[in-house]
């Protein structure tokens, strides 16, 4: 695991370790009854969903650590190769180590290849080629990490539900027997409960969030960094079948060419975060 994934998985740990324990044992202990039995009473039914929450959380901070890494979209052992085929003009011979590869870089520029018939180069076709190709390998990758955005937003708002349902069984408390005695305990146990669950929520939801964010901002620079690849494997064929250039005119038309094809192929539209 390399240096970023470990502080991304570290930082969330740390804060899920510092939340939920410390947070939730701090509260108990407010309580006469001990942690676990609280736990359980305050929570109730929304207990469950809660731990699946929580394990589902951790499972997706550990795989989107191990999966968005820049070597699980782009190797240059395999970069090189078919850069060679391009060369040559063998574009059967890219073709077939983009299949033999499977990797995200390899199944945009195969998406590219695929538009060229005859071999006739027809650029508004490639690009096209291109631009679906990467809208379809990068938004798979990003499905994982857009699952933390939507539990740590779920999490709160099953936290809100339970604060709204204690509120409204301590409310019902005071209505039929008043203050005083049983009743006034019985209502505060209702009001604790409802707090406890909103407790959980911000537990789950504040860790996952974070890591959310991070995992973003790091796919959309693996993204960027996917896309000039291809298109750089691109010019190169294109620049092959032309001939190849020399001097002034190759550096413009690598220029140019770059331009181009980081227009013609945007990093995938990304969905909000949910309300």
């Amino acid at each position: 695991m390399k240096t970023g994934n470990k502080r991304t998985f570290l930082l969330t740990a740390v804060v899920f370790s510092i939340l939920s324990p410390d947070l939730l044992v701090t509260v108990a202990q407010a309580q006469s009854k001990s942690f676990g039995e609280q736990l359980v009473d305050s929570l109730g039914i929304f207990i469950a969903p809660f731990a699946i929450m929580i394990v589902g959380g951790f499972t997706l901070i550990i795989y989107n650590a191990i999966a968005i890494r820049r070597k699980a979209f782009i190797k240059d052992d395999v970069v090189q190769p078919i850069m060679q085929e391009l060369q040559s003009l063998n574009i059967e011979g890219a073709k077939a180590l983009c299949d033999q590869y499977k990797l995200p870089v390899t199944g945009v520029l195969k998406g590219g290849l695929e538009r060229i018939q005859d071999d006739e180069l027809d650029i508004e076709s490639i690009e096209k080629g291109l631009e679906e190709a990467s809208g379809l390998e990068l938004s798979k990758p990003f499905t994982w990490i857009n699952l933390l955005n939507t539990i740590g937003s779920i999490a709160p708002m099953i936290g809100l539900l339970g604060t709204v349902t204690g509120m409204i069984g301590a409310f019902n408390v005071l209505t039929e027997s008043g203050m005083g005695g049983e009743s006034s305990k019985q209502m505060a146990g209702n009001i604790g409960s409802a707090l406890w669950t909103t407790a959980a929520g911000l537990v789950v939801a504040i860790p996952t969030l974070i890591a959310y964010f991070l995992y973003k901002t790091k796919f959309g620079t693996i993204v960027a960094a996917v896309n000039q690849v291809a298109g750089e494997m691109v010019f190169t064929l294109v620049r092959a079948a032309r001939g190849g250039f020399d001097g002034e005119e190759e550096a413009e038309e690598q220029e140019y060419a770059e331009e181009e094809f980081e227009a013609a192929v945007p990093t995938p539209e990304m969905p909000p975060p949910a309300q």
